[in-house]
């Protein structure tokens, strides 16, 4: 009795919900806003961070360096991300969404699969 409990849960918990496109469309358009409120506060923290905390370490240590080659850093750091990024979690990342598109109510499935029904009983009246 208690097994079959811990099932149930599980199936629950693992159960997905389909709320229709507007939370998924919702979801996609602030993602894709965020980039550039993202930039915008990358560099004021930056900067804030300069002139708050890290000038007068990087002085002490690293006289040379200025607030523009400490930012070319802060940029060269960035694509560096941006390159593994593109390399290793896009590939990864499109591999999950098509798993998900394929089971969860995909409209091409859907449409392949009467195609399907309809190529094999051309099949069977071409037998005949």
């Amino acid at each position: 009795m208690q097994r079959r409990g811990k099932m149930e849960i599980k199936k629950l918990l693992a159960r997905q919900y389909n709320f229709g496109p507007w939370l998924g469309g919702f979801k996609d358009l602030f993602s894709r806003t965020m980039l550039y409120i993202s930039i915008i506060n990358f560099i004021l923290i930056a900067i804030t961070a300069y002139h708050v905390t890290l000038k007068v370490f990087l002085l002490q240590y690293l006289p040379w360096m200025s607030f523009w080659m400490y930012f070319i850093g802060l940029v060269v750091i960035v694509l560096l991300a941006m390159v593994l990024e593109f390399k290793f979690i896009i590939p990864s990342h499109y591999t999950f969404l098509n798993r998900q598109e394929f089971e969860h109510q995909n409209l091409i499935r859907k449409e392949l699969e009467g195609i399907k029904k309809e190529l094999e009983e051309l099949r069977k009246e071409l037998k005949k």
